[in-house]
């Protein structure tokens, strides 16, 4: 299956373009974007949509930051799909995000990312005071934070 998120269109969408892309995108389509590798330049531009850090973005990502440094620079191919891995759950949650206030809320003038980022880096009752951000690291600690942000919709959350 071809996707319709090409590699040579990273340079010619802009980020938030890009982010509804993914969100809206299929599994198959995901699963080209990991493996052609996301552009180092969007690891910066969604911690600075998030209004956090690059080290912090790093750190809950379980990345070393020489590694996002190394792989902009020279990076293997197999790092670079593994923080595309990473990378792109972070830009499911910000489309997650968006499609949930889009459904339930008011959207004008709302920032996803910078909502998430807000939230994300905060202590979680939900989580026993744990940052959601704490989760970003592995697959399954994101599907956690996805589903805690749908029981938000839902008004199921604790």
């Amino acid at each position: 299956m071809e996707s319709k998120l090409p590699e040579s269109s990273f340079q010619t969408v802009s980020f938030s373009s890009y982010l509804r892309s993914v969100y809206k995108s299929t599994l198959f389509e995901r699963v080209g974007l990991i493996r052609a590798g996301v552009p180092c330049g969007y690891f910066y531009d969604t911690a600075q949509a998030m209004g956090v850090s690059l080290a912090d973005l790093a750190e809950s990502l379980g990345v070393p930051l020489s590694l996002v440094y190394s792989i902009k620079s020279k990076g293997s191919p197999s790092q670079k799909k593994s923080l595309s891995n990473q990378i792109i759950g972070i830009h499911l949650l910000i489309g997650q995000v968006q499609n949930l206030v889009e459904k339930c809320g008011d959207p004008v003038g709302f920032d996803a990312a910078r909502w998430l980022g807000d939230w994300a880096f905060s202590s979680n009752d939900a989580l026993g005071c744990q940052r959601p951000a704490d989760y970003f690291d592995t697959v399954v600690g994101q599907a956690i934070v996805a589903d805690l942000l749908a029981a938000i919709r839902y008004g199921s959350y604790q």
